[in-house]
């Protein structure tokens, strides 16, 4: 049985969502932008991803803009 951070994992990569992860605070109202987001894995603390330490991976259905990863201080995935 899958559990619920591999469910959301296996679905972006069968749909071809687009990771990108929030480097100042876990996903909720107000951290992100609305348009086009799939799901979300907020992390029980900041996390070091690939040198990076961040509080949430968070998938969209397309890709953000420049402007949106700066406003809200995110990174995309690797």
């Amino acid at each position: 049985m899958l559990n619920v951070q591999d469910y959301v994992r296996q679905a972006a990569q069968k749909y071809g969502w687009f990771k990108y992860y929030l480097t100042l605070w876990p996903a909720r109202i107000g951290t992100h932008p609305k348009e086009g987001l799939m799901d979300f894995i907020n992390y029980d603390s900041r996390t070091e991803v690939e040198g990076k330490k961040v509080w949430a991976e968070i998938y969209y259905n397309r890709q953000l803009t420049k402007d949106e990863l700066n406003e809200y201080e995110m990174v995309a995935g690797f």
